[in-house]
């Protein structure tokens, strides 16, 4: 698997596996099954409107199939732009085949990335375009992730659980998220929580400061349980 380096904006060179054609292809395809059932459902849902109240249908024919187009586009374009944004870069599909989207730099996809990137998903893909970019192309990208400047990334596992002991020696995508002061206030807290007189105090903000910190990037899910601990 092809792997690529990323110089982040915090000046944080970072190395990414790049998904290739199989993993992107077998969660596209999960996608689209998902797709598929929410779109039949849709379809009997229009069977049994029609069957059961005709007289509904006849009078609100106009509005039942505006309404009904409007939910097939939010099916087709808008299920991935969901579930990119509530994933961070994942859809179900992608989660099951562990890969991520994210941008050029790293960073996390916004509203923007994915929009533009799905847009091009839906009105080229279905001509099988992005297969053959991805197969073809250097970092295996769509047109969609030229436009939003976006690349889909191995979802890697590399660091260990995150404890005190181990945060000055982090694994390399991460040891760019704390600072050294930071570090030596959390030993502190660490070492004299259990003779602070208002250690809940403290807890909170701690939680909040380093949850909020954390909340925009990619490895949030990794310091999770070392956040909640702390």
């Amino acid at each position: 698997m092809k792997r690529i380096k990323i110089t982040t904006p915090e000046n944080i060179e970072v190395e990414y596996t790049l998904a290739g054609l199989g993993s992107r292809t077998g969660a596209a395809l999960i996608d689209m099954i998902i797709q598929g059932v929410m779109i039949l459902l849709l379809a009997i849902a229009l069977v049994l409107i029609g069957v059961f109240s005709p007289d509904f249908w006849s009078e609100y024919y106009g509005w039942i199939i505006g309404g009904t187009l409007l939910v097939y586009v939010l099916i087709s374009y808008g299920y991935f732009i969901a579930m990119e944004l509530s994933m961070n870069g994942m859809t179900p599909g992608k989660k099951i085949f562990k890969i991520r989207t994210i941008r050029s730099n790293g960073q996390p996809i916004t509203l923007k990335h994915s929009a533009l990137r799905n847009l091009f998903r839906v009105f080229l893909d279905v001509f099988a375009v992005g297969v053959v970019l991805i197969f073809f192309t250097k970092e295996h990208k769509r047109v969609g992730d030229y436009v939003a400047s976006t690349i889909v990334v191995v979802e890697e596992n590399k660091a260990r659980p995150i404890m005190m002991e181990g945060l000055n020696v982090i694994n390399e995508q991460y040891s760019h998220l704390i600072s050294q002061k930071e570090y030596e206030i959390l030993r502190e807290y660490v070492h004299r929580k259990n003779d602070i007189e208002d250690c809940d105090y403290l807890r909170t903000e701690l939680n909040k400061h380093f949850r909020k910190k954390f909340e925009t990037e990619v490895c949030l899910k990794e310091w999770d349980d070392f956040i909640t601990e702390l």
